[in-house]
C-alpha cells in the first residue's frame, strides 16, 4: 500500500511540474487559447488588429505598461492598431544570469539598432519577396541635427526611464527621425516609438503625419524565456490608402514590419548568448 502511494506521489509531482513548465506563458497570457499557447511554444508569432473591431488586449501581459496602452490602442476610435506577441526560450548564457542582469543585457540588446541596418522583410510591392527594409539606422545627438550621428550606447546600469532621438531610413518611407522613449520595470522593457517627422511615400505624399504613427515594443521576463509584444497604432488615418493609384493597406505593411524587427531581436539575443 505505501509503495502504491510513493508511486502515486511521485507521477503527482512530475504532473505539477510538467503543468509548472507548461502554465508558464499561460499564466503571463490568461486570455489566449489552447491552440495559441502551442503556437507560442512552436516559436511562432501571433498577431491581432483592431481593424473591423478586432481585439489586441489578449497578446499582452496584464497590468504592464504594454497592456495599459494596448487598452488605449483597442478602445481608439480615430485609426487603428496592429499587434503580435511571441515568446523566446532563454540561452544557457541569459539562464545564468538573475533578473537584473538579464534585464541590463535585453536593453543594450534593444538599443543596438545600428544592427538592424540591412533589415530584411517581406515586400508586397517586390511580388511578395524578401526585401531590404532599414537602409540606415543610428542614434542623433537631438531631434534635427542630422549633421552629428551616433554609435550605440551601452548601459551599465539598467535604467527606469530613457529617451533618445533615432534616424532611419527605409525602402518604404524614405528618411524619417524618430523619439524612443522607455518606461521600465523589473520584468519589462517598454519603448515608445514616435515618429518626429512625416512618413512619406516616393519621398513626397504624407502617408502617415508627424506624431501620429506609434510603434510600442515591450519584453517581459518570465522563469524560462522571455515575451515580446509589440504595438503599432497609427491616428487619423484610414486602414487602405491609395497614391498615384497604388493601394497601401497600413495593416499589413505594419505587421511586416512588426515581423521583421521580432526577428532582428531573435537574432540580437543569440548575439548576447555569443559574447
Amino acid at each position: 500500500m505505501l509503495k502504491k502511494l510513493l508511486v502515486v506521489l511521485c507521477v503527482s509531482f512530475i504532473s505539477l511540474g510538467t503543468l509548472f513548465a507548461v502554465s508558464e506563458v499561460e499564466q503571463a497570457l490568461p486570455l489566449l487559447d489552447r491552440a495559441a499557447y502551442q503556437a507560442l511554444e512552436k516559436g511562432e508569432i501571433l498577431d491581432a488588429e483592431t481593424v473591423g473591431g478586432g481585439q489586441v488586449t489578449q497578446l499582452f501581459v496584464p497590468k504592464t505598461e504594454a497592456s495599459k496602452r494596448s487598452l488605449i490602442a483597442q478602445n481608439a476610435e480615430n485609426g487603428f492598431s496592429i499587434a503580435a506577441v511571441s515568446y523566446i526560450p532563454y540561452g544557457p548564457k541569459l539562464k545564468r544570469m538573475d533578473t537584473k542582469e538579464k534585464q541590463l543585457a535585453v536593453f543594450n540588446a534593444i538599443r543596438a539598432i545600428s544592427t538592424q541596418e540591412g533589415l530584411m522583410y517581406i515586400s508586397h510591392r517586390a511580388g511578395n519577396k524578401p526585401k531590404v527594409l532599414i537602409e540606415k539606422s543610428s542614434y542623433m545627438e537631438d531631434e534635427k541635427d542630422l549633421n552629428r550621428l551616433l554609435p550605440d550606447p551601452v548601459a551599465t546600469v539598467f535604467p527606469r526611464t530613457e529617451q533618445s532621438y533615432v534616424f532611419q531610413r527605409d525602402s518604404s518611407f524614405g528618411g524619417n527621425r524618430y523619439l524612443h522613449t522607455y518606461t521600465n520595470s523589473d520584468r519589462e522593457i517598454f519603448v515608445e516609438i514616435t515618429n518626429i517627422s512625416s512618413l512619406k511615400v516616393f519621398g513626397i505624399f504624407t502617408a502617415v503625419p508627424k506624431e501620429n504613427l506609434s510603434i510600442n515594443m515591450a519584453t517581459y521576463l518570465l522563469e524560462d524565456g522571455l515575451l515580446l509584444m509589440a504595438l503599432t497604432t497609427i491616428e487619423d488615418r484610414d486602414p487602405k490608402i491609395s497614391i498615384l493609384g497604388i493601394s497601401v493597406d497600413l495593416p499589413s505593411a505594419f505587421l511586416r514590419r512588426i515581423t521583421a524587427l521580432q526577428n532582428w531581436f531573435v537574432a540580437q539575443l543569440e548575439t548576447v548568448e555569443r559574447k
